[in-house]
């Protein structure tokens, strides 16, 4: 009898609660070693939807402007269920996780890629979109004088008056036209406002200035940029209701209130290829800089825009994010840039500290190419 009872007993527990037991664990590591290689696959195709479709289909248009790091929810519970079950050979595809969502997904750029050529003259160049100074005006100008740049850049000036004023007592040259500032050191040659873009027969605003300024590298072309923002979109997204009621009533997954977002994301895409193809044309050494509201793996960005260096791109590092900061937030997308073409070269980048705007700064040094 004692024979028989521990031939029904295996592992201290009855023989079919054991064999019930083996039948989980073995199901638990087939589903864990699944989640695990399904994962990374999934961030790419990610990556790819967001870099190909991006904001030609409302879903991923949307995705572009929320915070990359909610990719990285899973990773946490797939790498340590892998580790407690033994799936110890698995980990790698955390590990390719965590560069995919660093690098494509994230934006991350390492340091060290600068190189400047000693001797070679340098012009520093500002580009802040400064939200209608509403966080004071004093901040703004400190946060200028903190970089004391060549050449600045404003967006979203609202009043001009006593903005106009600070900036005069500081650089030479100062134009104002609409919502955009240039103040510089250096002549002012030229200026140009571009004619109206029309998209279904309405007129809009281009949303772009060239200036061309006499600097010590030559003469520059720059083009002040701000193409429309998505936030009208995205919030007709959530619908007079709220986001939760749309998706409940399914109505957000019908596409109920996409046509704002879209119509918007082609009209900014119209913007972002006339101040492009402009820029393109461009006989000098020619800067773009602006807020772009392009955030990283944009298709518009990549279609247009693809063409130009990049300045953190080439020579920045970490994330670069430089939007949304008001109330206190951390920024989690970078949509202001400075670009220029193949006969600059960018030697350094910066981006801002100062919550005076909803936005940082960002700077770049730019050197002829030899």
């Amino acid at each position: 009898m004692k024979g028989a009872a521990l031939g029904r007993c295996r592992n201290g527990f009855p023989l079919g609660q054991s064999i019930a037991a083996a039948r989980a664990k073995k199901w638990l590591r087939w589903t864990c070693a699944a989640l695990a290689v399904l994962y990374p696959a999934c961030l790419m195709g990610a990556a790819l939807a967001l870099r190909l479709i991006g904001e030609k289909w409302w879903v991923t248009g949307a995705v572009l402007y929320l915070p990359r790091i909610a990719f990285a929810a899973p990773l946490p519970f797939i790498a340590g269920f892998s580790a407690a079950l033994g799936l110890y050979k698995l980990l790698w595809t955390q590990l390719a996780a965590i560069l995919l969502i660093l690098f494509p997904l994230m934006g991350l750029a390492l340091p060290g890629r600068a190189h400047r050529a000693g001797g070679a003259k340098v012009v520093r160049v500002l580009s802040y979109n400064i939200n209608t100074a509403l966080g004071g005006l004093d901040g703004i100008v400190e946060e200028i004088d903190r970089y004391s740049p060549d050449v600045v850049l404003l967006e979203e000036i609202g009043s001009r008056e006593r903005l106009e004023s600070s900036l005069a007592s500081r650089y030479a040259s100062v134009l104002v036209s609409g919502q955009f500032l240039v103040a510089t050191r250096f002549p002012i040659v030229s200026s140009y406002d571009p004619e109206r873009v029309t998209l279904r027969g309405r007129s809009h605003s281009p949303r772009f200035i060239k200036t061309a300024i006499e600097t010590p590298v030559g003469r520059i072309a720059f083009y002040a940029v701000h193409p429309l923002s998505p936030r009208a979109g995205l919030q007709g997204l959530r619908g007079g209701a709220g986001l939760r009621r749309e998706l409940l009533s399914g109505r957000l997954f019908a596409g109920t209130n996409t046509t704002k977002f879209l119509d918007d994301a082609d009209l900014r895409a119209l913007q972002v290829q006339e101040f492009a193809e402009a820029a393109a044309r461009e006989p000098g050494p020619t800067v773009i800089a602006g807020d772009t509201n392009l955030p990283d793996l944009s298709y518009i960005l990549s279609q247009h825009l693809s063409s130009f260096q990049d300045g953190f791109a080439k020579v920045g590092s970490g994330f670069g994010y430089t939007f949304p900061v008001d109330y206190g937030r951390r920024p989690w997308m970078r949509i202001d840039r400075i670009f220029a073409n193949d006969k600059l070269n960018f030697v350094r980048f910066e981006v801002g500290r100062s919550r005076a705007s909803d936005h940082l700064c960002v700077v770049a040094d730019v050197q002829a190419k030899e």
